[in-house]
Order: C-alpha cells, then structure tokens, then sequence
C-alpha cells in the first residue's frame, strides 16, 4: 500500500474542514487514512463533533473491522427469533399497513411517500404484543415501545441504511434506532440483508454520534430530517444520493433552499406548509442582499429591499422578523434548532408544532397572541422567559418538557388543554387567574411548584398535578369536577379546602401522605382509592358519609371512632353542664 503524506493529509483537511479539525485528526492518528478528505467532505468543522466521529472513523477505515457474523437464514426468520413478525414491503398497501400502531403526530414519513419502497429495500417488523406496549413517560429511544414497531430501510443503490422507531421525533435521532446496525437487534441480519438484497452498506460497533449518517464512503453531517430528506449547511441527501448548492447564489435554509437571484424559496421534499409560505411572502420577488453580522462573523444576515428579514448560520436560521404577520399555519419552523430570536408583535394565532424542539430559543415574547395549537413551543430545553399577555386558549402540550422556564404569568388564558405544561421541572410560579378549565396530565412532575392559586377553575381532567412532590398549597374554591390520578403523590401538601367539590375520579388525592385536613363539604361522588395510603389524615369533611364506605375503610374506621369520641364528649360535656348549672342556681327558702 502506498504511503500517505499525512503533512499533505492535514494540509486538505485544513482547507476543507478547519485547522481545528485537522488537528483533532492528528492527534487521533488518523491522517494515514486513503482518501481522508473525501471521506469528510461533509463532516463539517466542529473539532468536537469530529473527535467524537473519530472512533467511527478508526473502526471502518484504519483497524481490521471484526468479522461480520455468517448466517444462512434469512432476514426474517431471524427477526422472527428476535421476537418479531415481519415481512418484506412491495406494495403502498404494505407499506402502510403498521401506521395504525403509531400514536397521532409520530407517524413517520414513511407512510406519506408514495415512492419509498420503490427506491429502497424495506422489511416492516412488529414485535408480539406490541399494541400492548405503553411509551414511556421518559421515552428513550431503545426502549421496549421505540423498539417495537421498527421499519428497515436500505437504499436500492446501496450505501445507505435507516432503521425507524416507533416514536419518530419524540426521541432524538429516531430514525438510527439500534445505530442503524442490523446485528444490535439480533446477530447476522446485517449479512443476511446484505445478501438478501445482494446490496452493500456499512455499519459499526461504535455508535455514529447525532446527526450523522454514512452515505457510501462519507461521514456527512445533517441539521434536519424532513420526509427522509436529510439538510446539511449547504447540501442535502436522500438515499445514498448527495446533493450540493450552489453557493454562489443559493442558501440553505433550515430544510428550504433560497435562491438569492430571484428570491424564490425551493421547497425541497414538497412538505409546502406554512414555513414555506411565510419564507416565500418575505423573499420572492424581493432585491436580496447578504451581510455579515458585525457582531459575529459567522452569521450572515439576509436583507430584502433593505428590510432585515432573517440571519442564518450553518444552514440554519437564527433570527426571524416577521412584523406584520397575524395568523401562522401548522409546523412553522417545527424542529428548527437554531432560531434565537423571533419577532412578531402582531402575531394572534398558530396552528399545530409552532416552534417545537427548538434548542436554542431563550425569550419569546408575543404580545398580541391569543389562540396556540398542539405542541406550542415544546421541548423547548432553553427557553426561560415567555410573554402571551392576551393568550386565552391552548392545544395539547403546551410548553411541554420546558426544563428552563421557571416563571410564567397568562393572565387572560381560560382553558389548557391536556399534556400542557407537563415536566416543567424548574418552573416554581404558575399565575393563571382567569383559567377555568384544565385538560388530563397537564401541570405533571412540576417538581419546584409549591404553591397555586386557581381562583376560577370548574374542571380539573385527569393525571393533573400528580407527583408535583413540593406542592404545599393549592387554593382552588371553584372547582367542581375532577378526573382520575389527580394530585397523586404530591408529598407536601397538609391541608386542603375544596368548598365546592362535588365529584372526583379514581386515585384521587391518593397517597399524600403528610396530607392532615381535607375538607370538601359538597363531595358527593368518589370512585377507586379515594384518599387511599393517606397516613396522616384525621381531619375530613365530605358531603356524605356513605361516599367513603365502599372505597376507604381505614377513613371509615376514624370517622366511626371520631363520632364515638364526639358522643363521649357530648355526653361529658352534658353532665358538666348540669352540674355547672346546678351549682350556679339559688335555691330560695321556702315560705309557710
């Protein structure tokens, strides 16, 4: 083998991917590989994103690889021993015939491509028992219910592989379940694909870190996956086919591509949706201008007739104005990762994923929003400050899982549908005065939240406020109606008034063990372990007596000893009293 000039090897690598890069890939001893430079053309120039590769790197291109492990069976009589039922898609028909065991809002995009499994090998593979698998609270994307319905995917022209999880984007990176190595769910089904099929691709041991794919001979490095289509900085691929910009007048935009001639926005996959629309209205037809952000050089600013429309880093987009937008369609900018800035002052309503699992958005503020959609600003890891002064009505997941937000005021908001504000675990504030309705497994784990105010509130669905482990004080005078699993495992709360409770679902209040005093004086309707494993209470008021009969015996037993202790003391306080009036009467003397 002819020997590599690594002083040359470092000199490409600097020109293409950064000095820093090439110094990373010094020190890993790694220079000596063939062909380096083409093998990170589209690796990108992030040293540590590249340090973490390099054990990929090593594996597949400079250490003997370990043997592939030889089998005569087929791909699905393996996946059958691994526990699962699968089969070889050729039709639509096939294709999507296990979309009914994906949860509404995690369908992959498998099953709205018509053409997928013209271009690629697929086997479908259900594991037994599947439909009685639950998602996690905490989903990981290994675990037993990602796991369960997974869908093989291997391009026809070789070099490319994708295994899809049943959770689709609500883990990270789901479309590398198993890291995309057919052996990790059984040994030897990456060699009995490969001859299947007769069709190549590779696969390591080492885990490829997020957002990288091997696509023939290269490590390429993605921002997005939209529809099977994955965006770099200034290209994109599909199946093992790469696809480069041109850069002189053409500009990656989150998973749209802008062409600063015209200012037509080209969507790529076809998804269409309210991002291109809202990206076309700014852009086309418009005098484009590019300008370095003087405040960091690696920003680029995008002009149009001389309004600041957008920033971009990367492929990505950084700041978006849109100061004269009311209304916003589904899946605007929906797993955009970079956006750190958003200004819409006028902005009333939006529909369905509006921002969702962006990381990096800290402040949002929209002063004239009342109306949000599914999945508002969920995932949001970073965000810390949110102003909707004029918010009224939400959909499901409403902020959801937002680990930095710890203080929140909706003064106008009137009903938060269910998963809202659910794993906020560092919001300590809640002020919601005029709410009134609260939808099931909203307000859950909220593990800093200590005391809530809940003034107009009439229902309460259920899974609310459960295993909130600090709240001490929940006032709450209104509520008449509350779900199954309400306030379960909320270990700080002593004392409770509920004046106009009339009717409570299973578990209710389940648990609390330092809970003393509960008093709901118009409770009429309990169901299953009402006040169940509630150590400390004595103290109760309910409407009816009976109600507690059928389902909390150990309440029973108190309140029967408590009125043997009440008929006790009356009766003691009576002798008391007559002899205290007794001895407090004057006998006159008797008159002959």
């Amino acid at each position: 083998m002819k020997e590599i000039d690594t002083e040359q090897a470092f000199k490409q690598i600097k020109k293409q991917n950064g000095e820093a890069v090439a110094k990373v890939l010094r020190s890993e001893v790694l220079l000596d590989i063939p062909n380096l430079a083409h093998i990170l053309e589209f690796a990108g120039n992030d040293p540590e994103k590249i340090k973490a590769l390099a054990p990929v790197i090593r594996e597949i291109y400079k250490t003997q690889n370990t043997p592939e492990y030889q089998t005569n069976k087929t791909p699905l009589e393996l996946l059958s021993q691994a526990g699962y039922d699968a089969f070889v898609v050729t039709t639509e028909k096939q294709k999507n015939s296990i979309k009914k065991y994906y949860r509404s809002g995690e369908e992959i995009c498998t099953f709205r491509d018509p053409h997928r499994h013209e271009n690629n090998y697929m086997i479908h593979a259900v594991k037994r028992g599947a439909d009685k698998i639950q998602p996690s609270d905490h989903p990981e994307r290994e675990d037993e219910y990602g796991t369960s319905v997974i869908s093989i995917q291997i391009a026809k022209t070789g070099g490319f592989i994708s295994i899809k999880n049943r959770y689709n984007h609500t883990v990270n990176n789901p479309d590398a379940t198993f890291n995309n190595n057919p052996d990790n769910i059984i040994h030897g089904l990456s060699n009995s694909l490969k001859k299947y099929f007769n069709v190549e691709f590779n696969t390591t041991e080492n885990p490829l870190p997020d957002n990288y794919r091997m696509v023939n001979d290269q490590f390429v490095y993605f921002n997005h996956e939209i529809e099977n289509t994955y965006f770099g900085p200034d290209y994109y691929f599909s199946g093992s086919t790469i696809t480069k910009l041109n850069t002189g007048y053409e500009i990656m935009l989150d998973y749209f591509v802008l062409d600063t001639r015209t200012g037509e926005v080209k969507d790529v996959v076809g998804v269409k949706g309210s991002t291109h629309k809202i990206l076309q209205g700014l852009l086309k037809n418009k005098k484009i201008s590019i300008r370095t952000n003087p405040n960091n050089k690696h920003e680029r600013m995008i002009f149009a007739d001389d309004a600041h429309v957008l920033s971009f880093e990367k492929g990505t987009i950084t700041e978006l104005n849109l100061p004269d937008i009311k209304s916003i369609d589904d899946s605007f900018l929906a797993y955009t990762q970079n956006l750190r800035k958003l200004y819409a002052p006028k902005l009333e309503t939006v529909g369905n994923e509006f921002l969702s699992s962006n990381k990096q958005l800290t402040e949002l503020d929209l002063p004239s929003l009342k109306e949000v959609g599914h999945n508002f600003v969920s995932r949001n890891a970073f965000i810390r400050k949110f102003n909707a002064p004029l918010l009224e009505k939400t959909g499901s997941c409403f902020l959801m899982e937002n680990q930095g937000l710890t203080k929140l005021e909706l003064p106008s908001l009137k009903e938060l549908a269910d998963y809202c504000l659910k794993d906020n675990i560092a919001l300590s504030k809640l002020y919601v005065p005029k709410l009134e309705i609260i939808g099931p497994i909203s307000l859950m784990e909220n593990v800093m939240l200590t005391e809530l105010d809940l003034p107009k509130v009439r229902e309460i669905g259920g899974g609310v406020l459960k295993a909130n482990k600090n709240l001490a004080h929940l006032h709450a005078p209104k509520v008449e109606k509350i779900g199954d699993h309400v306030m379960l495992e909320n270990l700080g709360l002593i004392e409770l008034n509920l004046p106009a409770l009339q009717e409570v679902g299973d578990n209710f209040l389940s648990e609390n063990r330092k809970l003393k005093k509960f008093y709901a004086p118009k409770l009429k309707i309990t169901k299953w372990r009402f006040l169940a494993k509630n150590t400390e209470l004595t103290d109760f008021v309910v409407a009816n007596d009976d109600i507690l009969h059928k389902y909390n015996k150990r309440l029973v037993m108190i309140l029967a000893k408590n009125k043997i202790k009440q008929k006790l003391k009356n009766g003691v306080n009576g002798l008391i009293n007559m002899v205290t009036a007794a001895r407090n009467t004057k006998s006159e003397p008797a008159r002959i």
